[in-house]
C-alpha cells in the first residue's frame, strides 16, 4: 500500500508541475536539398521531449503561413487531420519561415497547480497580480493561444528571410541569421507583443543535441531583446509563455496567455 501511495503521490506532483507543454515545428532536418520533399512536423512536449505528434487541426489554425524568397505562401489549406502537420518540396534555395497561429483554448485550474505553473515558467508577475487581486486562493480560468514559427535552410543561399515580421501578435525574432551561426556563436532574438517589445520577461532556450537536452532561462531587456548561446549543436527552440489579465469577451477566462516559439537547427 506504501508503495501505491507513493506512486500516486509522484504522480499528482508531476501533474501539479508540468502543467506547461510545448509545441514546436521540426522537420526530420532543418538543412535540406531543393526539389527533396520535407515533412514539417508539429510536436507536443516539454523541453523538446516528444510526447505526442499533432495533426493539422483547420478549425484550431487561424492562419499558417509560408515564406521564402519574395513569396508568401498561404498554407491553411492542408487538408484536415493530416498528419505529418505539412508536406513540401522546395522549389528555391535560401531561408524557408513558417508561421503558425492558433486560436484559444480553455482551462480551469486549482490555484496549486496554477501557481506552480506560473513559477516554472517564469511568470512571478501573475503570482503577484493574483496576490494584490485576493484571487490567490481560487481557482484560475485561463485562456490561451499559440503563436509558432520555425526557419528552415535550403541549399547554401543566404537570405534574409529569417527576420520577416509575420504579424503574429507574439512574435520572436532572430536579428540575425541563424543559418551563418555555428556551435560557439551567440544569436540574439527579440520578442514583441502586438508589434511591441516584451520586457522583463523570461524566455527558455531548449535545444535537444542526441539524447541531451539542455535549457537556457534568460529575460529580454528593455528593448525586448534576449542573446542565446549557442553551445550545442542539433535542434533549438526559443520559447515564451506571456500572460495577462483577459481583455475581451472574458465570460470564461480570467487570464489570457500567449504561447511563443521559434526553432531552428544548428550544425
Amino acid at each position: 500500500m506504501r508503495s501505491v501511495f507513493s506512486a500516486i503521490l509522484t504522480i499528482a506532483l508531476l501533474s501539479a508541475t508540468s502543467m506547461a507543454h510545448e509545441y514546436w515545428f521540426e522537420p526530420a532536418s532543418f538543412f535540406t536539398k531543393l526539389d527533396e520533399k520535407i515533412d514539417l512536423k508539429l510536436f507536443l512536449g516539454e523541453g523538446l521531449k516528444v510526447e505526442e505528434e499533432m495533426p493539422f487541426k483547420a478549425a484550431k489554425t487561424d492562419s499558417f503561413r509560408h515564406y521564402y524568397g519574395g513569396s508568401r505562401l498561404d498554407a491553411k489549406n492542408s487538408v484536415d487531420e493530416s498528419m505529418p502537420f505539412y508536406s513540401f518540396t522546395p522549389e528555391s534555395e535560401g531561408n524557408h519561415l513558417f508561421a503558425m497561429e492558433r486560436n484559444w483554448s480553455y482551462i480551469t485550474l486549482e490555484p496549486d497547480k496554477f501557481d506552480a505553473y506560473l513559477k516554472e515558467d517564469g511568470m512571478e508577475y501573475i503570482l503577484e497580480e493574483r496576490r494584490k487581486l485576493g484571487e490567490s486562493q481560487k481557482p484560475a480560468r485561463e485562456r490561451y493561444s499559440r503563436f509558432i514559427k520555425t526557419l528552415l535552410q535550403i541549399g547554401d543561399k543566404r537570405d534574409n528571410v529569417f527576420k520577416k515580421k509575420t504579424g503574429l501578435k507574439l512574435e520572436i525574432t532572430p536579428l540575425e541569421n541563424p543559418y551563418s551561426k555555428k556551435v560557439g556563436d551567440s544569436l540574439t532574438f527579440k520578442v514583441e507583443f502586438d508589434g511591441r517589445p516584451l520586457a522583463g520577461r523570461t524566455v527558455f532556450a531548449d535545444n535537444r543535441d542526441g539524447e541531451t537536452i539542455s535549457k537556457q532561462k534568460l529575460v529580454t531587456d528593455a528593448k525586448g531583446k534576449v542573446k542565446v548561446k549557442l553551445d550545442r549543436h542539433g535542434v533549438w527552440l526559443v520559447r515564451l509563455v506571456f500572460m495577462q489579465r483577459c481583455k475581451t469577451d472574458c465570460d470564461e477566462a480570467e487570464w489570457e496567455s500567449f504561447w511563443g516559439a521559434f526553432s531552428f537547427g544548428v550544425k
